[in-house]
């Protein structure tokens, strides 16, 4: 009776402990938990380190290098965070932002070394440890930084952090707005930022791709700058559509397993068949 009633405390203990160690990890999924007041400060990578960061670091190496050149890019996130709409490379940043009501969307000018408009002077840096790389957590600030989608939030709000989907406006466009200029990159194209508009009339991905596109995903978009994004779904302005998740299908290893039956043949092993129709 002893033996078994220790065995039982060493259960209940061990069980005890498993728990314990398994609740940092609970506690991590639930938006409820997070207590962080500024999505800029927030270390992701301590809570998903395993789940999002090495899954991104490890799926697509050319995916990853791309975004984070464009996460050191500072006249990209700053024109991200101002609200561009166009850019001109001889030192002008266009937006859709009347941010002092003046009646004419703002225009940033560059000094030489800010941009500048109403004696306000910005240059978004995510190299948050100043270290010359973007590294860790600083590469998931491109897309989950509310700082760069023009919304703000209540000190009180907890992990205020959003997500910008892969057509969005500002980022690589979709079959109804293109937001970005690639002229902010050095030695690109318009193929990333209008992969969206270029997918949506693709013979053979454009059917799959719009298909999507009139689908409601359930989850929720960001207005960024009162803009109704044109990846939002056609039957709710407040969701995003599933156009951004066909993206996955090739630029991401999600692994398929499949099997395809051969049609069932007809036995011509009895010379002496009996007489029918072939169905």
């Amino acid at each position: 009776m002893e033996a078994k009633k220790l065995a039982l405390y060493i259960i209940l203990f061990t069980s005890i402990i498993t728990l314990l160690f398994q609740t940092p990890v609970i506690q991590a999924v639930g938006r409820g938990q997070h207590t962080f007041i500024s999505g800029r400060n927030v270390d992701c990578v301590a809570c998903h380190r395993f789940d999002a960061f090495m899954d991104m670091n490890s799926s697509e190496k050319i995916v990853f290098d791309a975004h984070k050149r464009a996460a050191g890019n500072k006249n990209y996130t700053t024109y991200l965070q101002v609200g561009g709409i166009s850019y001109d490379p001889s030192g002008f940043i266009y937006t859709n932002v009347d941010s002092v009501k003046k009646g004419a969307n703002d225009t940033w000018v560059w000094n030489g070394s800010m941009w500048i408009y109403n004696n306000t002077a910005r240059l978004y840096d995510l190299d948050l440890n100043g270290n010359g790389d973007i590294d860790g957590s600083e590469i998931c600030k491109l897309c989950h930084n509310l700082e760069l989608m023009g919304v703000s939030t209540p000190v009180s709000e907890v992990h205020t952090v959003g997500t910008r989907y892969c057509d969005d406006d500002r980022c690589h466009g979709n079959k109804n707005n293109i937001l970005n200029d690639y002229r902010l990159f050095a030695g690109s194209s318009n193929n990333l930022t209008a992969s969206g508009m270029i997918i949506s009339n693709n013979k053979i991905h454009g059917p799959f791709y719009n298909g999507a596109a009139s689908m409601d995903s359930n989850k929720s978009i960001l207005h960024s700058y009162g803009i109704t994004p044109g990846n939002a779904a056609s039957s709710n302005s407040n969701n995003v559509s599933g156009s951004p998740f066909t993206c996955l299908g090739c630029h991401s290893f999600i692994n398929v397993t499949g099997s395809v039956a051969p049609a069932p043949r007809y036995n011509h092993s009895n010379p002496k068949p009996l007489k029918g129709r072939y169905t």
